[in-house]
């Protein structure tokens, strides 16, 4: 006889298991109803026609919050985005800061406001800081991770252990490596000449001013059948962005005027620059507000410091700096020497950065 069966304690669990079942039916239903409603909102913001619409509204206060919070702004920094798109009825910033062009327009006008009320310089300065923030964080969203992105013609630079840079342009680049092409002043110096299997360094710039160094290995020499030599190193996926820099560096040609400095000991311990009457010419090959790369026939020896002039807006500027990198270009036989500003103003700075990304008309 099985009175377990039919007992009313089984009467009433039966009920309460069965509404467990039912409790969970209705939240998977739920979930499901919610996981749907996001694809159709997820499908709808990716249209092109709810993106184009995004992007020709404008800016608000939480898309300058979301922008902030994506690249990484500071409070204050975020602060001055907002002051900059409020002033400039920008078009929403979120969906835009790629687009140079639009984000310089936006910074270029609120340059000129600063300018017509006579804000301090520090603001501006501030301004230009942010303009970099921005501007790093396209160039790393936009990086290249792989050897094979290299595009065919891009140059690749090699620092040689006697100090001579080499530049080798890019033939072919397929799954068996990168083949570069072998310029003739690396053919005469042997010395420099990697042996097969060794590991070596190479530095290239992309058309985008994006600069990447990677450590590649060396495969073989070539002789190609028209007798052009060629060198096969292979792939790399450790590719390293170069936006370690405090500041960005603008490509450009401009003449400059360098002396040596005397360094005169103040009785306070501190020092005094005066330079040289002596002056020699040079060309600029980049700069920024913190430092400069000065091509010369001059061999000129790191950690020594420089007198420099050259034009800024138009008006010639004299900076002091100190030489931190010297290489040797075996090609052009000039010598690429790398400066630091030291003790550049503020001002000096702010008219540097309002030149290089031309916000003076």
């Amino acid at each position: 006889m099985n009175e377990a069966s039919g007992s009313p304690l089984t009467a009433r669990q039966n009920p309460f298991i069965y509404l467990i079942i039912v409790y969970l039916l209705i939240a998977i239903g739920i979930l499901f109803l919610i996981v749907m409603i996001l694809k159709i909102i997820q499908k709808k913001h990716s249209s092109p026609k709810y993106i184009e619409a995004q992007k020709n509204r404008l800016t608000s206060y939480r898309d300058v919050s979301c922008l902030a919070k994506k690249i990484h702004l500071s409070k204050k920094e975020a602060a001055l985005l907002w002051r900059i798109c409020r002033n400039t009825q920008a078009k929403n910033i979120f969906y835009n800061y790629t687009d140079e062009y639009f984000i310089d327009s936006i910074f270029k006008s609120e340059y000129r406001h600063f300018i017509n009320s006579k804000a301090k310089p520090v603001l501006i300065y501030d301004l230009f800081k942010l303009r970099f923030q921005i501007y790093k964080a396209v160039f790393v969203a936009r990086s290249i991770t792989s050897s094979f992105n290299i595009p065919v013609g891009t140059v690749l630079e090699f620092p040689a252990p006697s100090g001579f840079f080499y530049h080798f342009k890019l033939v072919k680049n397929d799954k068996n490596g990168l083949l570069l092409a072998v310029p003739d002043a690396f053919e005469e110096n042997t010395k420099d000449k990697p042996e097969k299997l060794t590991k070596i360094a190479l530095l290239f710039t992309l058309k985008n001013n994006q600069q990447y160094a990677m450590i590649s290995r060396v495969v073989q020499f070539l002789t190609m059948p028209d007798g052009k030599r060629m060198l096969l190193v292979t792939h790399s996926n450790t590719l390293c962005p170069q936006s370690r820099r405090t500041s960005r560096r603008f490509t450009v040609n401009r003449e400059c005027l360098f002396s040596a400095v005397e360094i005169i000991q103040n009785k306070d311990g501190g020092k005094t620059f005066r330079p040289k009457e002596k002056t020699y010419k040079g060309t600029l090959a980049d700069l920024s507000e913190g430092g400069c790369k000065l091509f010369t026939n001059l061999p000129i020896k790191q950690k020594q410091f420089i007198y420099l002039k050259f034009d800024i807006l138009d008006r010639q500027e004299a900076l002091f700096g100190q030489i931190v990198n010297t290489r040797t270009d075996v090609e052009t036989g000039l010598y690429s020497i790398h400066i630091m500003f030291k003790n550049i103003s503020v001002e000096t700075k702010v008219k540097i950065l309002a030149d290089l990304y031309e916000y003076e008309d």
